[in-house]
């Protein structure tokens, strides 16, 4: 891992030459969580992870525009790097970053996958998160890790591999407090910067979830493809909120389909 002039560690695998693709964690996690990805697809595409403000080794810093605080430290590392277009993978919050990167910078995506992520949550299905925020605000992220262990991994998963989990766990609990916050915040109320964002998107979209995803449902896959025109939509049966750690081979299949197919 490097850092980047702006604080920014990342991590830069692959051929020199080969499509760039960017892949970007969820709130509480780090780029770590994308090692199995990363492994699959190095091999033939130049891979780029990160560590999102205030998670891993990044550092936090004050929060004053929200979501484009996030899409700010992804153009400084894209512009650093100089890496001109990319391919855009986004998990969950990184998700709601993609979406937002690829319709205010059209030119710098060629490429866009949603994973486990929201748009355009209904007021039930901010509930949860929203109180899961006032929790972790108030009381550390120790008050809701265990739960999310519990809400993004399968039973199953869960009980033949306590080892992941509770990396997982030790990750969520372990990020500097107010940069967890902070970000927990910004993707709480991300509907609000994003809003239609995606009908201004172009790019070829591929959009995937778990069937079994109680927070980023099938439901919103659907509205995200019905707003990109034509995305295709992968729903992974059995699998929740982690997917890309549950079941790597599953995710890795869906990616390099559509990397490949969209060539």
């Amino acid at each position: 891992m490097t850092p980047a002039p702006d604080g920014t560690w990342y991590t830069l695998s692959g051929p020199l030459n080969a499509e760039v693709i960017v892949l970007i964690h969820g709130v509480g996690l780090d780029l770590t969580m994308w090692d199995a990805q990363a492994g699959a697809l190095a091999s033939e595409f130049r891979v780029l992870r990160y560590d999102l403000l205030g998670h891993g080794q990044t550092p936090s810093r004050p929060i004053t525009f929200g979501l484009r605080d996030f899409t700010g430290q992804l153009l400084s590392l894209l512009s650093y790097l100089r890496l001109n277009r990319v391919a855009l993978i986004g998990f969950s919050m990184g998700g709601v970053i993609a979406q937002r990167f690829a319709a205010d910078a059209p030119d710098r995506v060629g490429k866009l996958v949603l994973m486990n992520t929201v748009y355009r949550r209904r007021a039930d299905e901010l509930r949860g998160v929203t109180d899961r925020l006032k929790l972790t605000a108030a009381q550390g992220p120790e008050a809701t890790a265990e739960a999310a262990i519990e809400r993004w991994f399968t039973p199953a998963f869960r009980n033949a591999h306590p080892d992941v989990t509770a990396a997982v766990h030790k990750r969520l609990v372990t990020n500097d407090v107010q940069g967890y916050v902070d970000a927990y915040r910004v993707f709480v109320e991300a509907d609000r910067d994003i809003r239609n964002a995606l009908t201004e998107v172009s790019c070829p979209a591929l959009i995937v979830t778990g069937s079994d995803d109680v927070g980023s449902t099938p439901d919103m896959a659907r509205r995200m493809a019905a707003d990109l025109r034509g995305a295709r939509v992968v729903i992974l049966k059995g699998l929740r909120h982690m997917a890309p750690v549950e079941d790597p081979e599953r995710i890795n299949h869906a990616l390099i389909t559509f990397l490949h197919e969209t060539a």
